[in-house]
């Protein structure tokens, strides 16, 4: 099943749980560990709206959507190496991607950060990837496939040459603007 212990004002995770094979939350906290956090969740993590700056103690796979925006992360590393769903990691203080699972099978969305490379990026993204509203100077390091739509818009030091790295590599539509 499931595990609820989101809206709760905790600090920490009460408890170790080996596998979830439900939803595992604990979004809406005041978290700055996720230390206790399952190995394994077959569905949907989401520590959303916490204070976390790492990710350390995250699952390792997530079968469904990993979500961690509205935090403090300075780092994704500890994040899952694989997340069958959606990763979203936005609103943060991210200035990398190493970390970021390698995998991801829907969308995985890093806007909103402080971004100037995509260096740590997943090599596969099934759905879209959207790194708009960064700081971005490069796109070097983007996902070798992305199945969906590329959205890199309002980076303004992200000169419209880097389009030419990615325009291969995604199946989507690239939203661009400078």
């Amino acid at each position: 099943g499931s595990v609820e212990l989101n809206n709760k004002n905790l600090t920490k995770i009460p408890f170790k749980c080996r596998n979830v094979s439900g939803d595992f939350y604990c979004h809406n906290n005041q978290l700055t560990s996720l230390e206790g956090a399952p190995n394994t969740v077959g569905g949907s993590f989401y520590c959303t709206n916490n204070k976390l700056t790492s990710l350390k103690g995250a699952p390792n796979t997530v079968g469904g959507n990993f979500h961690c925006y509205y935090n403090k992360l300075t780092t994704l590393k500890g994040a899952p190496n694989t997340v069958g769903g959606n990763f979203y990691c936005t609103d943060n203080q991210l200035t990398s991607l190493e970390g970021a699972p390698k995998s991801v099978g829907g969308n995985f969305s890093c806007h909103d950060n402080q971004l100037t490379s995509l260096k740590g990026a997943p090599n596969t993204v099934g759905g879209g990837f959207y790194c708009y509203y960064n700081q971005l100077t490069t796109l070097e390091y983007a996902p070798n496939t992305v199945g969906g739509n590329f959205l890199c818009y309002d980076n303004p030091n992200l000169p419209y040459s880097e389009l030419f790295k990615i325009v291969d590599n995604v199946k989507g539509d690239i939203l661009y603007s400078s």
